[in-house]
Formats: C-alpha cells, sequence, structure tokens
C-alpha cells in the first residue's frame, strides 16, 4: 500500500435528541439516544463473466437419461492468493483487486437428483481453471474506479487495508450448452457461460440515533415433557392385594 498510518476521525457517540413522531393520530416528542453498532457493510462489488468452448467434466453419479440441466449449481466458492492494493493515480482514486475463486460443481439430472461434477480438463485464453480436488477456478484481476466517493470514505477504505480489516467474499453461477448436456459414459463434454460475483465488504461501526431496546415477547411454546418425567409425578399404586403401611416412594434401580 502507497498510504500509511491513516488516522481516522473519531465520531463521538453519545448523548440525546428528540424527535416527533405519530402515534394512533397523536403526535409526541420522543427522546432518541445514540448508540454503537458494528456491522458489516459492503464498500464494494462487481460482476464477472467467461466463457469456455469444449470443458471437460467427470460425473460423479449416473443421472437420470444420461443428461445434466443447463444449470449447474456452484457451491463452497472460496478465494485464494488475495491481493488489494491502492492503484490511484493523481486524478482517479482506484483499487485493484486480484485472486482466485473456486466452487464445487453440481448438475440436475432430469429428475432433479443431485450430480457431482468434476473439472477435468479446461481449454486454453479463458480466466477458467481446474481445482486440485475438481473444483471450478475463476482467476481475476481488477482495477476499480470510484468517481462518487469522497476522500474521507476513501481513506476509510484503505484504513481498512492496511489493517486487513476487509473480506472478500465470491458466488457463482454457470450455465452448459442445452445442446452439449448428454454424458458419454462418465465424461460430460461441453460449453460453459459462467458468472463470478466479488463482493468486499468491511465491519464498521455506525452511531446510530434508536428510540430504545425492543420489547422481548414471552415464549408461549408448551415445554415438552418427556415419558418418563412425566411419570416421576405418578402416585404409588395401592397394589393387589393391598400392601401393609403406608406406600412409601420407590427407590430408582441402579
Amino acid at each position: 500500500m502507497t498510504l500509511q498510518n491513516i488516522t481516522l476521525p473519531t465520531v463521538l457517540c453519545a448523548g440525546t435528541t428528540k424527535v416527533e413522531v405519530n402515534i394512533c393520530g397523536k403526535t409526541e416528542c420522543k427522546d432518541l439516544v445514540f448508540e454503537c453498532l458494528k456491522v458489516k457493510k459492503v464498500f464494494d462489488e462487481f460482476v464477472l463473466r467467461d466463457c469456455v468452448e469444449g470443458i471437460k467434466f467427470q460425473v460423479c453419479g449416473n443421472p437420470h437419461k444420461d443428461t445434466i440441466e443447463p444449470a449447474l449449481i456452484l457451491r463452497n466458492c472460496r478465494l485464494s492468493n488475495v491481493e488489494i492494493k491502492n492503484v490511484s493515480t493523481n486524478t482517479d482514486k482506484r483499487l485493484k483487486f486480484s485472486a482466485k475463486c473456486c466452487c464445487d460443481v453440481f448438475g440436475k439430472d432430469s429428475r432433479g437428483n443431485i450430480i457431482r461434477l468434476e473439472v477435468l480438463d479446461v481449454p486454453e485464453g479463458t480466466n477458467l481453471s481446474a481445482g486440485s480436488s475438481g473444483e471450478l477456478c475463476f482467476t481475476f484481476s481488477v482495477k476499480r474506479t470510484y468517481h462518487n466517493t469522497t476522500d474521507e470514505n476513501f481513506e476509510r477504505l484503505v484504513h481498512f487495508l492496511d489493517q486487513g480489516r476487509f473480506e472478500l467474499q465470491c458466488l457463482g453461477e454457470a450455465l452448459i450448452d442445452e445442446d452439449n448436456n448428454t454424458t458419454t459414459g462418465e465424461i460430460l463434454v461441453t460449453n460453459l457461460g459462467v458468472f463470478i460475483a466479488i463482493k468486499f465488504d468491511a465491519e464498521v461501526q455506525l452511531c446510530i440515533p434508536v428510540l430504545g431496546y425492543c420489547s422481548i415477547e414471552e415464549d408461549i411454546t408448551p415445554i415438552e415433557v418427556n415419558f418418563c418425567e412425566e411419570f416421576e409425578f405418578e402416585d404409588v399404586p395401592s397394589f393387589n392385594p393391598p400392601q401393609l403401611g403406608v406406600p412409601t416412594p420407590p427407590y430408582t434401580a441402579t
């Protein structure tokens, strides 16, 4: 990073203010108390796409009619080799995002059964590749320009980066060619289009005015009592024939 030791202004989050609220047609003046809340804020997000012809999958199952539905399912997407740099110029505020997003791939057959697909081979010339365990990987390097961001907000972004207080997430969706979705043996060779959404967020503290705490409703769900718990309250029987004296509480067998 080029900017170091950035200090952000500290906002005092204390005190009260007043606001007029309308309750059942009656205007009342209420006190608002300032509270500091920690929340995740998405500072930036963008979507990337790529397409490849002739990708090869290992089909880990027996799909009905040997076909896979066009819409694939990308799950457990995870990032590696993450790097975010401040590449601002004299005129533009810019960040550069680089990483590899890898997702497990699943498909559905015509009956809706979930079938695992492992990537075996990806032709060259795209950002797509095969992961070590058959994942579909998307490598990206993107520069983002923030035209409408104030200097203070951009400083805050850089401050989060310097401190490592950020999180980069990736989500994916993919389609295969419906004219090439029939497996041969356990192999599917088809064409693939993929979308990858990247989200850049960080935990921030917001100073907001609040009316007060929400009331906690009583839990009216009946408490479940099992048979043995209820049995503890059963009266001791007199037995037949009657026993001598007053029945004494039974001992628990051990």
